[in-house]
């Protein structure tokens, strides 16, 4: 179960990667992520006043998100629950 304060979370982090890991290397992927959803975030907005822009971009480049970050954390018990129909 996840909570909001876990001292072991660089260390399962680096297991579900099955990388070296490290800060660094969370510390880039959560940097990637924080900037991939601001960007969301604002193609959202835009999307909620004018709906014909972005279309269903916005949905396809979150589907898109998640298969990366199950690519870079193969072994995360909550990306294991996500099974794509391709």
């Amino acid at each position: 179960m996840s909570t909001l304060f876990n001292r072991r979370h660089l260390a399962e982090a680096k297991e579900a990667s099955k990388t070296s890991g490290g800060y660094w290397w969370h510390w880039k992927l959560a940097m990637a992520e924080s900037l991939f959803l601001f960007g969301i975030l604002i193609g959202s907005i835009i999307h909620a006043f004018i709906p014909w822009v972005l279309d269903f971009k916005l949905l396809e480049w979150r589907i898109n998100r998640i298969k990366l970050l199950k690519s870079k954390l193969p072994d995360d018990p909550q990306l294991k629950k996500v099974h794509f129909d391709e």
